[in-house]
C-alpha cells in the first residue's frame, strides 16, 4: 500500500511559520481578529482597574505629595532635582514587586498540583474500591463512599474561609477571633485525619480477602499519597509567603519609593514639562502597587477572593458527583477507627470568627 509506513512530519513543529494565501483578503476574518482584539485590550484595561485597592490610593497621594514639593520646593532658587538612570529604577522598583509576585504564583502551582493529585488519587481510590472487589460487597462500597464524602466536605469547609495575617493585628486585638479560626481550622483537620483513617481501615479489612496483597499495598500507598497532597495543600494554606519579604515590599514599593524617586520626577519636569513628570509619576506608581495588589490577593490562594486563585470547589465537584451526590450525609465510623473525637467546646458555630 502506498505511503504506508510513512513518518508524521510537522514543519510548523520545526520553527516553519504556516502561511495561508487565501487568508490574505479575507476581510471579514481580519476585521473579526481585530474587534476580538479590541476586546482583549479593553478587558485587560478593565482588569488593571480591578487590580488596584485603598492601597493604590495611599501610593497615589504620596507619589502627588512628592511630586510637588521636590518640583517647586527650591533650595538657593534651584529645585530638588537629581537625574537617575532607568536601569536603577528597574532595579529598585520593578524586580522586587516582580520577583515577589513570581513567589505567590509559584505557590499557587503548588497547590494546583497538590490538587490535582488529591482529586485524582481520591477518585482512583473510589474506583478501586468500587471495580477491584466483587459486586456482592456493597456495605463496603457505601463505607468508602461516606468516607470520600465526609473527606470532601472536610476538605471545602477548611480551605475556603481566608486566615488572618500579621497585616491585620500588630495595633489591635483579634485574640479571640484567631482562637475561633485556630479550633475551628483544629476540628476540620480532625475530620479530614478521621476519613483518612477510615479509608486505611477499609484497605485493611481486604486482608486475606478477595484482592491479592499487592493490590491491598496499592490502596495503602493510595491512601498515604493523598494524605500527602492534602498535608500540602495545608502547608500553602497556612504558611503564606514570608512575613519580612511582605512587609518590607509593601511599605518599601508603595510607600518609601514615591519620596525616593520624587527628585528624578523634578528633573523631568525641568527637561520637559510638570504635566508629563506628574503623570508619568502617577502611572509608573500605579503598575508597581497593582504587581503588589496582586501578589497580596495571592497570599491564600483558596480564599475566591483573588483573581487568579484555586477554586477548589470546582475540583472537587468530580469527585462529589463519581461518588454519587453532590451533597452525601458524614460517614459514620464504619471501619471501627480508633480516631478521637471532637471535644464538644472545639466546635465553633461556622462563620463565628472565621473571616
Amino acid at each position: 500500500m502506498e505511503g504506508a509506513g510513512t513518518i508524521p512530519f510537522s514543519t510548523h513543529a520545526r520553527g516553519v511559520p504556516l502561511f495561508d494565501k487565501t487568508h490574505v483578503l479575507d476581510v471579514p476574518r481580519h476585521v473579526a481578529r481585530l474587534l476580538l482584539s479590541l476586546r482583549d485590550v479593553s478587558g485587560s484595561g478593565f482588569w488593571f482597574l480591578a487590580c488596584q485597592s485603598w492601597l493604590t490610593l495611599h501610593s497615589f497621594l504620596i507619589t502627588i505629595v512628592s511630586v510637588c514639593f521636590f518640583t517647586f520646593f527650591e533650595t538657593n532658587g534651584q529645585p530638588l532635582a537629581a537625574q537617575l538612570d532607568w536601569v536603577l529604577i528597574c532595579s529598585v522598583a520593578v524586580l522586587p514587586a516582580v520577583g515577589f509576585l513570581w513567589i505567590a504564583y509559584m505557590r499557587r502551582e503548588r497547590a494546583l498540583d497538590e490538587l490535582t493529585k488529591a482529586k485524582v488519587l481520591m477518585m482512583g481510590l473510589y474506583r478501586a474500591h468500587r471495580d477491584w472487589l466483587p459486586a456482592a460487597q456493597e456495605d463496603h462500597l457505601a463505607g468508602v463512599r461516606d468516607a470520600l464524602a465526609e473527606l470532601v466536605d472536610a476538605m471545602h469547609t477548611y480551605f475556603l474561609p481566608g486566615r488572618f495575617y500579621s497585616r491585620n493585628y500588630p495595633f489591635m486585638g483579634f485574640r479571640s477571633a484567631m482562637v475561633h479560626i485556630a479550633l475551628e481550622r483544629a476540628r476540620q483537620l480532625r475530620r479530614i485525619a478521621s476519613s483518612m483513617d477510615s479509608l486505611d481501615a477499609a484497605a485493611v479489612s481486604l486482608h486475606g480477602g478477595p484482592l491479592s496483597p499487592a493490590l491491598v499495598a496499592q490502596l495503602h500507598d493510595r491512601n498515604q499519597q493523598l494524605q500527602l497532597s492534602i498535608q500540602r495543600m495545608a502547608n500553602v494554606k497556612e504558611f503564606g509567603t514570608p512575613q519580612g519579604v511582605r512587609s518590607l515590599s509593601r511599605f518599601y514599593l508603595v510607600l518609601f519609593l514615591p519620596i525616593f524617586f520624587g527628585p528624578y520626577w523634578s528633573w523631568v519636569a525641568a527637561n520637559t514639562n510638570f504635566a508629563f513628570a506628574f503623570f508619568f509619576s502617577i502611572l509608573l506608581q500605579t503598575a508597581v502597587t497593582g504587581l503588589v495588589n496582586v501578589t497580596i490577593a495571592l497570599e491564600d490562594p483558596f480564599d475566591n477572593n483573588g483573581m487568579d486563585g484555586v477554586f477548589i470547589e470546582e475540583a472537587l465537584y468530580e469527585v462529589q458527583q463519581l461518588i454519587g451526590s453532590t451533597r452525601l450525609p458524614l460517614g459514620a465510623e464504619r471501619w471501627q477507627t480508633n480516631a478521637a473525637a471532637v471535644p464538644a467546646q472545639e466546635a465553633v458555630p461556622p462563620g463565628n470568627g472565621v473571616v
